[in-house]
């Protein structure tokens, strides 16, 4: 079985000067266009998935307090002062 029967084909139309870029870049790193461009997805996805974990904990409350309750709770403590 070949081991490109799970894999799937993009064709993707970018203009000559961007692909040019792209081979040269990728050339000067040692790496196919295919390799650069494979990893340059999974970084941006990477990059995505931690925007989308990061917002998702901001939302997340629990073990948190209410400004005001933190206020409330620093009354009565001495100011630091340097």
């Amino acid at each position: 079985m070949s081991s490109t029967a799970n894999r799937s084909r993009y064709f993707l139309d970018i203009e000559p000067e961007l692909r040019n870029k792209v081979k040269a870049l990728a050339a000067l790193k040692g790496k196919t266009m295919k390799d650069w461009l494979t990893e340059a997805i999974i970084a941006k996805l990477e990059d995505e998935i931690d925007a989308s974990e990061g917002l998702a904990s901001l939302a997340d409350t629990e073990g948190t307090m209410s400004l005001k309750a933190y206020l409330e709770s620093r009354q009565g403590e001495p100011e630091l002062t340097e």
